[in-house]
């Protein structure tokens, strides 16, 4: 039997043919991978009027009241009760000046009140008598049986006693009122407490020389607190007295009532001075203090996710949309605010647009995609 071998050239062109049909194969199974939609999730964009967005302003916690206290009159300091820290309660003692002449004078001045009133009762009893003598004497004249004479002397000797008993009882007024300005005078040798609170400063120790007004001590309250928190002009009509609000200092957050608006503006920060009042006693006075407040900013925009933005040159932003053939568009956009995850942009947006919401980084413009629309919520909140 005779065997066939193909010639060359008819090698090399079968060769060609499988290799052909092999390479052939391989784009058939390639080709549909290549061309296949990605799918994208995506958020139909909303235009807003405005946003709201958290301000944080400062401001002080302080006492309610303080006072420095000091003698009305001057003098030597005999004592010192407290001390810097010590709590006090209303009308406690708390420092005395030498009281040796003062409490001299007043026990002169109720001597001479006593004596004040022993003439006061010996003109009474003098001009009772007179009296009586006056009358007798009016009714024996009456019959014819007494002088003219007789009864004038009865007479004026009746209006001296009246006014000798004025005059009694006016140096014992005089003298009373002496008395209580000694007592005035010794109560004011002492200081006390005008209200419960602690001893912030001690200016002075025993033996000191103080005149009359100069700080001895100084007393802030402590059971009543309050906190003084600048709010900018444009702030300040979302504030309404009586309403609770809430404050920060370090980790506590402590409920406080606005009490009062200061009506003038501080020329310097452009801001007004509101009043909280502080039930919380953990936070110390003069301790920085934060308000939150939610503050609506007007201006036209979207909410987007954080995640749907790209960075694009010359410190400009993007998003990808999807069009109506479900290609991938770009916009340019400007980030006016943004919080947590989502930013407040505006830009080239239409209401109801299709913003893809993430993968941002698998897809590029002209690309066609499967559109999912996205859980996100980004609207106001």
């Amino acid at each position: 039997m005779r065997c066939f071998r193909p010639s060359g050239w008819a090698l090399l062109l079968i060769q060609r043919v499988i290799l052909l049909l092999v390479t052939a194969g391989v784009m058939a199974a390639i080709a549909p991978a290549a061309y296949a939609e990605l799918t994208v999730t995506y958020i139909s964009v909303t235009p807003e009027a405005a946003f709201t967005t958290n301000r944080v302003y400062a401001g002080t916690s302080t006492a309610a009241r303080r006072a420095q206290l000091g003698f009305k009159r001057g003098g030597e300091v005999a004592m010192v009760a407290v001390d810097l820290g010590d709590t006090v309660t209303a009308g406690q003692l708390l420092a005395q000046l030498d009281t040796r002449g003062l409490e001299s004078d007043l026990r002169r001045a109720q001597s001479e009140r006593v004596l004040a009133d022993a003439n006061r009762r010996v003109a009474r009893a003098q001009t009772e008598l007179a009296a009586n003598t006056e009358g007798r004497i009016r009714m024996l004249r009456a019959n014819g049986n007494v002088s003219q004479q007789a009864f004038d002397e009865a007479f004026l000797q009746f209006q001296a006693s009246k006014a000798q008993l004025a005059v009694a009882e006016a140096s014992l007024g005089r003298a009373q009122a002496t008395v209580e300005a000694m007592h005035f005078a010794v109560a004011e040798a002492a200081i006390r407490a005008p209200f419960a609170g602690a001893i912030q400063s001690r200016h002075v120790d025993e033996g000191s020389q103080i005149g009359p007004g100069v700080p001895a001590l100084d007393l802030v309250e402590t059971d009543k607190r309050e906190a003084h928190v600048g709010i900018p002009e444009s702030a300040v009509g979302q504030l309404k007295v009586g309403d609770s609000y809430t404050v920060q200092w370090q980790q506590v957050e402590a409920q406080a009532r606005l009490r009062s608006l200061l009506p003038e503006v501080n020329p310097n920060t452009r801001t007004a001075t509101a009043v909280f009042t502080l039930a919380d006693q953990r936070i110390p006075l003069g301790a920085v203090v934060e308000l939150a407040l939610r503050e609506r900013v007007p201006g036209q925009g979207f909410w987007v996710p954080i995640d749907a933005l790209t960075a694009m040159d010359r410190g400009l932003w993007g998003l990808f949309i999807i069009d109506a053939e479900n290609t991938v568009q770009r916009r340019l956009v400007e980030i006016v605010h943004n919080e947590g995850d989502r930013a407040f942009v505006r830009g080239l947006l239409s209401a109801r647009d299709r913003v893809v919401a993430t993968g941002t980084q698998r897809i590029v413009q002209g690309q066609r995609v499967i559109p999912v629309a996205s859980e996100i919520v980004v609207s106001a909140r």
